[in-house]
């Protein structure tokens, strides 16, 4: 008695803990994966294609404040996507575009003095029915580094235009050199006929 016991205990244990419809159960969660995190590259180039039409006016907007002398943001060329994948995968993406405020009636760099914010403007699009479709207007947000970041900004950006501009003349010396050697190769051809 003591035997079936334990052998019914034991077989009630493996029913529970292996159910008859496991294989339903196990097809019902392929059924409901959880959705990819990235963008597939067609969804990407897709949502590029619509940005790239409603951002123009911000970039032409940040160009004018830079030429009257006004504050303005250095807008990156390049998007950030964040994708959201709510219930039965409604895919909802917010694109961020940002860059750095310059004043440019300041010294600082060639774009003028960084004021210490980072600023971005905020594009939010489902995806619905294959077509992307604007679910808020664009916003701004503000990422304001401190002192302490401001300064450290203010040094880096500096210290890569010293960069930028002595790559530029090792290239314009490469450019010369090459081009003297070219030309001394061409005269040694032409005497040499």
């Amino acid at each position: 008695m003591k035997n079936l016991k334990i052998l019914s205990a034991v077989a009630l244990a493996a029913a529970l803990f292996f159910p008859l419809n496991a294989s339903r159960a196990h097809a019902y969660d392929l059924q409901h994966a959880r959705a990819q995190k990235d963008l597939t590259p067609a969804l990407e180039q897709s949502l590029q294609d619509k940005l790239s039409d409603v951002s123009g006016p911000y970039f032409d907007e940040q160009d004018e404040k830079k030429a009257k002398g006004q504050v303005y943001i250095d807008l990156l060329q390049k998007f950030e996507y964040l994708p959201t994948y709510g219930p039965h995968n409604h895919l909802v993406v917010s694109c961020k575009l940002g860059g750095v405020e310059y004043n440019p009636v300041k010294p600082g760099t060639n774009k003028g003095l960084a004021t210490g914010n980072l600023k971005y403007l905020v594009f939010t699009y489902a995806l619905e029915n294959g077509r992307w479709v604007s679910v808020s207007k664009p916003k701004w947000e503000t990422q304001n580094l401190g002192a302490a970041g401001t300064k450290q900004m203010r040094e880096n950006l500096a210290h890569g235009e010293q960069r930028k501009a002595a790559m530029e003349k090792t290239a314009q010396t490469h450019a010369a050199a090459a081009a003297a050697a070219e030309a001394a190769q061409r005269a040694a051809d032409r005497s040499g006929q």
